[in-house]
């Protein structure tokens, strides 16, 4: 996959060829602090920047902000401006800094236009994946609900989920979680027979087909379901099992939730019938393995590391 790095010199060579509407230096002379502040459902954004000491910052040339609304901080834990005192300045700046690109990004920038997973740099050179169709402009698998948006210095794209920097590979990304702590000891306990399987999962396989892979990762309560209450179940399970179920619930190349449709995925198991099924069932997508009586539903969406996508689920997958 090609990565988006657009430099400040491309940008004005892309921005010139773009129509008179499309460039940010016709807007208003308002920036993206001033939309910030002039939007009702930006304060706790706003108030988010105030803790990061970030003002300034989106005051700069040439920058695109992926800017969530209220309700997507609220859906984190964030509901009043008090509470980013829960989590440090420096916390909070990884956090806005994955939200912000140095250059001028719109849906009609040639690189972005028609774009499926395309890699764009945000800030401390973490990666943001843009996908640009006929179903709208998402990121990281989350739809922008009001795309291009156009001032002074560059764009702002509203979203309705905070976006979260990325850990370095799947196994990073499952330690770092409270609910996921069995599957991350079925990972330890099925790479003592494929330790092949543990570098796919974290990232270090030479296999250049695997290095993307998304994850649907069963929760602990999923795996209580199946039989797995405890680390010490986990451990007393034969190795080859686990890798067996783990294979199961590993696909190829990066699926965000907005690419995931009704029809079968094939799985890196390697038995014949490898496929999982994914339906709707009342109107919510859901996860079905060959031997599961009820299909399992995604709690969690579009958790980024380095190299996979990660969507958390209620079930264990059989094959």
């Amino acid at each position: 996959m090609n990565r988006l790095l657009l430099s400040f010199t491309v940008l004005l060579a892309l921005l010139a060829g773009c129509k008179k509407t499309d460039d940010p230096t016709n807007a208003q002379p308002k920036t993206i602090s001033d939309l910030l502040t002039e939007t009702p459902t930006f304060s706790l954004l706003r108030a988010a920047v105030q803790q990061a000491g970030m003002a300034d910052a989106l005051k700069g040339a040439q920058l695109t902000l992926f800017a969530p609304t209220d309700d997507a901080f609220k859906a984190i834990g964030f509901s009043t401006p008090e509470s980013f005192q829960n989590i440090s300045a420096d916390q909070m700046k990884a956090i806005l800094r994955y939200h912000l690109i140095t250059g001028a990004v719109s849906s009609k920038t040639p690189e972005v236009a028609g774009a499926t997973n395309v890699a764009v740099e945000a800030g401390d050179k973490k990666i943001l994946f843009v996908t640009n169709s006929a179903d709208g402009l998402f990121v990281n698998g989350n739809r922008v609900t009001q795309p291009d948006q156009i001032v002074a210095n560059g764009f702002v794209h509203t979203i309705g989920k905070v976006l979260m920097p990325p850990a370095a590979d799947v196994v990073s990304a499952l330690k770092l979680r409270t609910d996921v702590s069995l599957l991350s000891a079925a990972v330890a306990r099925a790479a003592t027979v494929r330790p092949d399987l543990l570098t796919i999962l974290n990232g270090t396989t030479t296999n250049a087909n695997l290095r993307q892979i998304t994850v649907f990762a069963p929760n602990d309560a999923a795996f209580a379901a199946a039989g797995y209450r405890t680390v010490a179940d986990i451990n007393a399970a034969p190795a080859a099992t686990l890798a067996n179920i783990l294979t199961y619930h590993t696909v190829q190349g990066f699926v965000f939730s907005n690419q995931l449709k009704v029809g079968q995925l094939t799985t890196l198991n390697s038995a014949a019938n490898n496929k999982i099924t994914l339906a709707l069932t009342n109107n919510m997508l859901t996860v079905k393995g060959n031997s599961n009586a009820v299909a399992a539903t995604i709690k969690e969406a579009d958790i980024i590391s380095g190299n996979a996508v990660i969507h958390v689920i209620d079930q264990v997958l059989l094959p």
